[in-house]
């Protein structure tokens, strides 16, 4: 698929303890969509929550968003029910994620990759060659707590995210709409 918009791919890297990370890769997305771009986003972990936001979205907007969930990664697998797809690994995954840049996205998102690497079980040499291998024109955006260095050296841009001030968990509890 050549890219509609007409831009040069880059790597985005969203990196930090703060919340947002995936709120942002998701506006982006959005963004890629309402020019007539595509893309598709694997969560690399959970969902550990019943319904997302993002999903439900990514529902009505067809072809143009593939959510894709991890059966081995879920809380429970039936939070998976509304994903376009869903595969049992997460070798299942980056398996996908270096197949559909070369011609069914214009952007990649690989969130909560950073999760899978510190746990050791996705190799940086995997996520590198589908960094390296992704035709010019696509972008991809990784998000995590932290990312390796040889990661963030690859990067085009790398925001780190930080709360500056957070409610603790017990006092407002998460918010559907907002946190999921």
């Amino acid at each position: 698929m050549r890219n509609k918009l007409g831009n040069k791919g880059e790597v985005i890297l969203l990196i930090g303890p703060g919340r947002g990370k995936t709120t942002t890769a998701l506006g982006i997305a959005l963004r890629v969509i309402m020019y007539g771009g595509r893309v598709v986003f694997i969560h690399f972990s959970g969902p550990q929550y019943p319904e997302l936001g993002e999903v439900k979205a990514a529902i009505t907007l067809g072809d143009s968003l593939r959510m894709i969930g991890i059966r081995s990664e879920a809380s429970n697998p039936s939070y998976l029910n509304e994903f376009y797809e869903t595969v049992n690994t997460v070798a299942e995954a980056l398996a996908i994620a270096g197949n559909v840049c070369t011609k069914q996205c214009n952007l990649l998102v690989l969130d909560d990759i950073g999760h899978q690497l510190d746990k050791g079980r996705v190799d940086i040499a995997q996520v590198l060659a589908i960094i390296e291998d992704r035709p010019p024109d696509v972008s991809i955006i990784l998000t995590g707590r932290s990312a390796p260095k040889m990661i963030i050296k690859k990067a085009d841009l790398v925001t780190e995210f930080v709360d500056a001030k957070q409610p603790s968990p017990t006092s407002m509890g998460l918010h559907k709409g907002i946190d999921f």
